[in-house]
């Protein structure tokens, strides 16, 4: 089985006036994993990951901060984040998410 996904059938879900993510690959296709890109101008989040999550930077800068230990994620660089990690994202990028299990919009 495979499923292919243009980008102008991804659903788009706008996070916040500077940030937004397109859904490629969402749990009510695989609930397994799920991907989607995510855009960020300026942005700065608190989160708490809710899966285990992977990024890659495609453009820009993500600063991710740990607890007071700050990791800078330029393009080409990746981070993988286990469920229920605390940190803050900030930066202006352009990034590759995958959740496991999926994210579902």
């Amino acid at each position: 089985m495979y499923k292919v996904i243009s980008k102008s059938e991804s659903k788009v879900r706008k996070i916040a006036d500077n940030k937004v993510s397109y859904n490629f690959i969402t749990k009510e296709f695989s609930p397994e994993v799920s991907l989607a890109i995510t855009e960020g101008k300026d942005y700065s989040e608190k989160e708490v990951a809710k899966y285990n999550r992977i990024y890659y930077i495609l453009e820009g800068e993500l600063t991710l901060n740990f607890n007071g230990e700050k990791v800078l994620l330029q393009t080409g660089d990746s981070c993988f984040v286990s469920k229920d990690t605390k940190y803050v994202m900030s930066g202006t990028f352009k990034v590759i998410v995958v959740n496991q299990p999926a994210f579902g919009t």
